[in-house]
C-alpha cells in the first residue's frame, strides 16, 4: 500500500519487505539488499553469473510502449542495472495497440504499467492481484494473471470490511504473500510538492486521480484583494532614479562647460 492508505507500511521492523531489504538497527530502517546477495539468489537458482548450465546468458524480454526519444534513458538504466548481476534484458517497444495485445493475451515475460487508484482503499490496490480478475482468463485488471488461493480467500474476506485491526492483520497477511512471491518488482512511490494560492480551494494534492481540477474553486474577492496589496506602485526608486539621471545630466553639463572654458 502506498503511503496514507490504510495497510501502508508503518517504517517499522515487524512490516517491512524482507525480501528486498534488511533491517539496519543502528540506522533503525530498512535498507536495500546488496547486489552480492542478488547474485547468490541468481547461482542458488541455477545461473550463476547470470548464466545458465548451457553456459547462456539468462535473457528477459522486456514489453513496453515507451515510444518516446526520453524512454531510452530509462530502458538503458534498467538494461545496465540488470548487466550488474549478468542479466541480459531485451527491449521490445512497440506501440501501445501492440503492446496492448501482447498484455491482453499474457505474451510476455515483463511488461511496465502502472495504476491510478479509483479511491483510496487496500482494495483498489489488493484487486489487481486477485486471481479472478485474471486479463487473459476473464478480460479483468490483473494484468500480471498472478492467482495464489491463499491470497484470494483474504482478499475475499477483506475487501468489503471496515478499517479494523482484523482487516489490518488480513492486508498485512496479504501483503507477505505478494512480498514472497513478488508478482510485480516493487519499484517506489512518487513525492510531489505543491504550492497554491490563498484564494485557490479544494486542493489536496494526492496521486490517486489525475482529473481533480473540476473539484477546484477560485475565491475570486480574494484574488483581487491580493493582487491590489502586491501589486501597489512603488514611486520611491522610479523618483530615485529620474533624481539620479537629473543629477547625471546637470554634472554633465557643468562638466562639459568646464571644458569649453578651459580650451579657450
Amino acid at each position: 500500500m502506498p503511503p496514507g492508505i490504510f495497510g501502508a507500511y508503518d517504517g517499522s521492523p515487524e512490516h517491512y519487505n524482507p525480501y528486498l531489504f534488511n533491517w539496519d538497527p543502528r540506522r533503525n530502517r530498512a535498507v536495500r539488499k546488496s547486489v552480492e546477495e542478488a547474485r547468490a539468489l541468481l547461482a542458488e537458482a541455477g545461473y550463476p553469473n547470470g548464466r545458465g548450465p548451457d553456459g547462456k546468458p539468462l535473457v528477459i524480454r522486456f514489453d513496453n510502449a515507451w515510444t518516446g526519444a526520453e524512454a531510452r534513458t530509462r530502458i538503458r538504466w534498467i538494461q545496465k542495472r540488470l548487466e550488474t548481476i549478468g542479466v541480459v534484458l531485451q527491449n521490445d517497444t512497440t506501440d501501445y495497440s501492440r503492446f496492448r495485445d501482447k498484455v491482453r493475451n499474457g505474451n510476455f515475460q515483463m511488461i511496465f504499467w502502472g495504476w491510478i487508484a479509483d479511491y483510496p482503499d487496500p482494495e483498489n490496490f489488493f484487486f489487481l492481484l486477485y486471481g479472478p480478475n485474471s486479463e487473459v482468463e476473464t478480460g479483468g485488471p490483473n494484468h500480471s494473471n498472478y492467482d495464489n488461493p491463499e491470497f484470494n480467500r483474504l482478499f475475499e474476506r477483506m475487501e468489503n470490511m471496515t478499517n479494523t485491526p482484523e482487516r489490518l492483520a488480513l492486508i498485512q497477511q496479504m501483503t507477505q504473500i505478494v512480498q514472497q512471491d513478488a508478482p510485480w518488482v516493487w519499484g517506489y512511490h512518487p513525492i510531489s510538492y505543491t504550492l497554491w494560492h490563498g484564494w485557490v480551494r479544494n486542493v489536496k494534492p494526492h496521486a490517486l486521480f489525475v482529473n481533480a481540477m473540476k473539484y477546484r474553486a477560485l475565491d475570486a474577492q480574494l484574488r483581487a484583494q491580493k493582487r491590489a496589496e502586491w501589486n501597489r506602485p512603488n514611486y520611491a526608486t522610479p523618483t530615485l532614479l529620474l533624481g539620479l539621471l537629473v543629477l547625471s545630466g546637470v554634472a554633465a553639463v557643468w562638466l562639459s562647460k568646464g571644458r569649453l572654458r578651459g580650451v579657450r
